[in-house]
């Protein structure tokens, strides 16, 4: 579906045609009331963007978002931003580029920024919430007392890179929180403005990408048993097998770049840890956004969100 131009409320907008420019502010509001509320009213909440639940409801239907805010990031980044698009406007190409291999994503329903003359201010991306999902790390306490799903989880989660990769595709940010696993166990990926510019898996952006994903698991998860760990390399090489020949080499250094990156990360303050959830927290309802004969906004009973 194409997306529409317009502006409102000082914001330009790209959104569906079936999504008026004037939701898409209610929806904004909405969510940052949110964020001015603190974490533990975000799906997340850190320095560089908040995302919270915002549940639409219209005469033709409700819609069931998630709004990812991001925040000014000082006159460099949005000047840069200003240049490569925003993070917002880059995470609907990285989406794109997604199409046709497989690999779920949140769907983008409106892009908005709110621009100044050779400047981005700040940008907010509206993606249908996927209902049911978690972000990895708040996952892990249930996959920890079921060894079965957790290693069917690991396997997928290497396919899910292995595909990216063998498409020609990389994605800088593999954070644990960028995973999402869906209802059915399929991942997710997040931050897709993580794609653009594309960049071509190079053996080192490989041995970094894997690399991420063991050194978080090794942080986050200590007690996990490294054959579970080892079996995200299988689901890898399963969509990537010309790499099998060189899984010593592969092996090896992503080890070496783990151990480095464990190393920079002792004596870090584990407080930042805040902005992704590590554990499930107490359910959070959907923020409601009545449409409906002028309707006040409030907060609804939605599904649990991580």
């Amino acid at each position: 579906m194409e997306f529409v131009r317009s502006r409102i409320g000082g914001l330009r907008i790209l959104h569906r045609p079936d999504f008026a420019p004037e939701h898409v502010l209610r929806a904004i509001e909405a969510h940052r009331r949110n964020a001015d509320r603190g974490r533990e009213h975000c799906e997340h909440w850190g320095p560089a963007s908040s995302v919270s639940r915002i549940l639409v409801r219209r005469e033709s239907g409700d819609l069931d978002l998630a709004v990812k805010w991001n925040h000014a990031r000082g006159a460099r980044a949005a000047v840069a931003e200003w240049l490569r698009g925003s993070r917002a406007e880059r995470a609907v190409r990285g989406a794109a580029r997604l199409r046709g291999l497989g690999i779920a994503h949140p769907d983008a329903v409106a892009v908005a920024e709110r621009r100044r003359p050779g400047r981005l201010l700040e940008s907010f991306l509206l993606t249908r919430f996927l209902a049911g999902s978690a972000p990895l790390p708040a996952l892990m306490p249930q996959l920890l007392g079921d060894p079965r799903r957790r290693r069917a989880v690991a396997f997928e989660i290497g396919r899910t890179i292995g595909a990216l990769h063998a498409a020609g595709l990389d994605h800088a940010d593999l954070k644990h929180s960028n995973l999402l696993i869906t209802a059915d166990d399929r991942v997710a990926l997040l931050d897709l403005d993580s794609l653009i510019p594309p960049r071509r898996p190079t053996w080192r952006r490989r041995v970094r990408a894997l690399g991420q994903l063991e050194a978080y698991a090794s942080d986050l998860y200590p007690d996990l048993p490294r054959s579970d760990r080892a079996r995200v390399l299988g689901g890898y090489f399963e969509r990537e097998p010309r790499l099998r020949e060189r899984r010593r080499e592969l092996v090896r250094d992503v080890r070496r770049w783990v151990e480095d990156r464990l190393e920079r990360w002792r004596g870090r303050d584990r407080e930042l840890h805040i902005y992704y959830p590590l554990a499930p927290r107490a359910p959070l309802a959907a923020t409601l956004v009545d449409l409906r004969g002028g309707g006040r906004d409030a907060r609804g009973e939605g599904a649990p969100c991580a």
